[in-house]
């Protein structure tokens, strides 16, 4: 009987080759090739190594001038390695990842149209660890911590045999671990709020006169989000910037974003952030869901109120020496003041055409304001900040507006979806509130600077 512990093959060209098997047993070859870094993923080996199905390569290069790179596994840990750039020696650090699901009690996951930043919270259980080369429990013991602040925590969802479906990379704010307590606690947030809204630019908070991708990009690689976890469309627009110091990298892209008509910035559910335009292909495209009454809907709750609720409305300059006026219809059945009017104070040297149409737009959405309605249904992690819902019954389809807030819930009671719609927006319109705020928004910021 012969044992072969190697094989030997042929697969392609290129310098410093390294071959990383993973617990699931597909690998992936590492090389370089013109100084980049690129990856060659194969499927699962189940033990057949002499003829592995190899996948097209991917560039995963990090930086554009790599030489001398080296990979060690750390058993148990993941792999440490290096490679040199012109005038850089770097380290690199991958950490195998610790599938948590047998041990999930419950979580969630919670998006809100109000910011960009995510948050979840998990309940765990916290056995005891039954390896004798690891003494205290599974996730947090008094001394180690698999979810210490600042750990990466990737959420996905699998059925039976189907492929993971991504639901959001997120890090550890924090973990609460009593002893001889066998559950544990833990919530955290996206990077964006993590890397960009804790992390200030202190005394690198000076950009020059350029184009204000480029800024963008430089500030998100300020806050160690690497060029393959962002997404920035180019934009012709030129300027400068002098940020405080305690101002957040957060709080500095949406200074710059006032520059920029209709940009907004978001994570995807693979741990990307995108900026641009509302229309920019790097965002994930919104569209209409179908609920269906006593199907997919287990509880509904309307708040109705007239607190944002109008008669009229009038589109106006600061002295109102331009100014219109427009009738809003209202909900059947509610009575509102004739006179209750909103006023809407635009920026000086908006023409009497802009303030026309203005005025027309505010009416018509004005008229599906203030209904709130929260849902309970089956899980859907596919539903996304800004889709539009419908509800259908016996009496036909009726269109509710934008889903504003979601919560996945999941764990060992079930799986739901929570979700709030708001009546005043629509899709591809988006919410009344977010209308107003674009054609009154101050587009000046006191961090922009000129040369």
């Amino acid at each position: 009987m012969e044992l072969v512990f190697s094989t030997t093959g042929i697969i392609g060209q290129g310098k410093y080759p390294d071959f990383l098997q993973f617990p699931k047993t597909e690998g992936q070859l590492f090389y370089l090739t013109g100084e980049e870094l690129y990856g060659k993923p194969s499927e699962k080996l189940n033990g057949e190594y002499s003829s592995p199905t190899w996948l097209s390569p991917i560039k995963i290069s990090p930086d554009v001038t790599i030489k001398q790179l080296e990979l060690q596994i750390l058993q148990g840990f993941g792999v440490v390695g290096s490679y040199r750039t012109s005038d850089t020696h770097k380290l690199l650090i991958y950490e195998f990842a610790f599938e948590m699901e047998r041990y999930l009690n419950s979580g969630s996951i919670k998006h809100s149209m109000d910011t960009p930043i995510a948050s979840f919270t998990l309940s765990l259980d916290n056995p005891l660890n039954e390896n004798p080369e690891y003494e205290g429990n599974v996730a947090i013991s008094e001394e180690s911590s698999l979810l210490s602040p600042g750990s990466k925590v990737e959420f996905e969802l699998v059925l039976g045999d189907s492929e993971p479906y991504p639901m959001g990379v997120f890090y550890v704010d924090r973990s609460n671990f009593s002893l001889l307590s066998e559950a544990v606690s833990v919530d955290g947030r996206n990077i964006i709020g993590k890397a960009l809204g804790d992390q200030s630019f202190d005394e690198e908070n000076s950009y020059s006169y350029m184009v204000l991708h480029e800024i963008l990009k430089d500030i998100l690689f300020r806050a160690n989000i690497s060029s393959d976890e962002m997404l920035v469309e180019n934009t012709s627009t030129y300027a400068g910037y002098q940020f405080d110091a305690n101002m957040s990298c957060l709080e500095g892209i949406m200074e710059i974003l006032k520059a920029l008509d209709g940009w907004q910035v978001k994570e995807l559910v693979d741990g990307t952030v995108v900026i641009g335009s509302s229309n920019y292909a790097g965002f994930t495209r919104n569209t209409t869901y179908t609920f269906y009454r006593g199907k997919d809907i287990f509880t509904r709750s309307i708040v109705r109120d007239d607190q944002e609720a109008y008669r009229r409305v009038c589109v106006h300059n600061q002295d109102f020496s331009l100014k219109v006026y427009r009738d809003v219809e209202t909900y059947t059945g509610w009575n509102l003041q004739a006179n209750k009017t909103l006023y809407v104070n635009v920026p000086e040297g908006t023409s009497l055409t802009d303030a026309e149409s203005y005025a027309n737009q505010i009416a018509l959405s004005l008229q599906y304001v203030g209904k709130i309605e929260s849902f309970t249904g089956p899980f859907r992690p596919q539903l996304i900040l800004g889709d539009e819902a419908v509800i259908v019954s016996d009496k036909g389809s009726s269109n509710l507006g934008l889903i504003t807030e979601i919560t996945h819930r999941f764990g060992k009671d079930g799986f739901y979806t929570d979700f709030t719609v708001d009546s005043g927006g629509r899709i591809g319109k988006g919410r009344l509130s977010d209308y107003i705020g674009k054609i009154t928004k101050d587009k000046t910021s006191s961090s922009r600077v000129y040369e």
